[in-house]
């Protein structure tokens, strides 16, 4: 980034914070970004410690529209030839949830105690981790959006699309805090230092990684549009992510956790 662009936004942020407004950011969606740049880093602006950082998590939802099991947002991609699966399982990584520890700040005093030492060691240094909680981000199991729109030949349909990314899970959060505010009367606005005092609580789901290894088989279009040039298979392995590890506690995939039915009223 050039000099001097972070800071005009950090004041921004801390403008948000004292008129009690809570910023919410998507923790990225490239895991530890060293597939991107080459090293280890958390992203930015969900890195600013007066933000609530979110990350990602695969969500299964059961034939009985239940809570079937949810792990960290990591997903590694294999082809089927027609007789195998190429490359051989987990494949090739594809997305996931970013975290990690930020190169720009130090670990603000909310996260002390709540924070194990195994994250900094892992990723080589000490400072602000990312992210703090988590929502819904996988698009393999994520939202239905509809959308009418022009298809390659003339014709206006509507369509479903699944959506995904920790730029679903961050609406998510914020989505969530409104019901909170709304519940209390009042604005949280920033409430990191709120979270973080109901961490291990029942107010959060702690994901962890799974007991085995997980994966979905995912149908595509040839074309993009429609069945007419044929259908490929795609195989995705969950919960890999790269040097981001998905564990009880505080982790840098998945933060504190995902709120549970209790978090509303934690916090009214």
């Amino acid at each position: 980034m050039p000099p001097g662009f972070i800071k005009p936004y950090e004041d921004t942020i801390l403008q948000g914070v004292v008129e009690g407004i809570g910023i919410y950011f998507s923790s990225g969606d490239n895991s530890d970004e060293s597939l991107v740049v080459g090293y280890n880093t958390a992203d930015w602006p969900a890195s600013s410690p007066f933000v609530t950082a979110v990350g990602g998590t695969t969500l299964a939802v059961g034939a009985s529209n239940n809570y079937f099991f949810e792990t960290g947002w990591g997903t590694t991609t294999s082809s089927w030839t027609g007789t195998t699966w190429s490359p051989t399982p987990p494949g090739s990584w594809l997305y996931g949830a970013g975290g990690g520890v930020s190169r720009l700040f130090a670990e603000p005093s909310y996260q002390a105690k709540v924070v194990p030492s195994s994250v900094f060691a892992a990723q080589g240094r000490t400072g602000r981790a990312v992210p703090d909680i988590a929502a819904l981000a996988d698009p393999n199991a994520g939202y239905l959006i509809g959308e009418t729109q022009t298809f390659p030949d003339g014709s206006v349909k509507y369509s479903e699309y699944r959506i995904g990314g920790t730029s679903l899970a961050s609406p998510i959060m914020a989505g969530i805090m409104a019901l909170a505010d709304q519940a209390a009367g009042h604005p949280h606005g920033f409430a990191n230092p709120v979270f973080y005092s109901l961490a291990g609580s029942a107010s959060f789901t702690d994901i962890v990684s799974p007991a085995s290894t997980l994966a979905m088989v995912r149908t595509n279009y040839n074309n993009n549009v429609d069945a007419s040039a044929g259908l490929s298979y795609r195989l995705r392995t969950m919960n890999q992510t790269l040097s981001l590890k998905t564990t009880p506690g505080y982790d840098d995939v998945t933060g504190i956790g995902t709120p549970t039915s209790f978090f509303l009223s934690a916090l009214s």
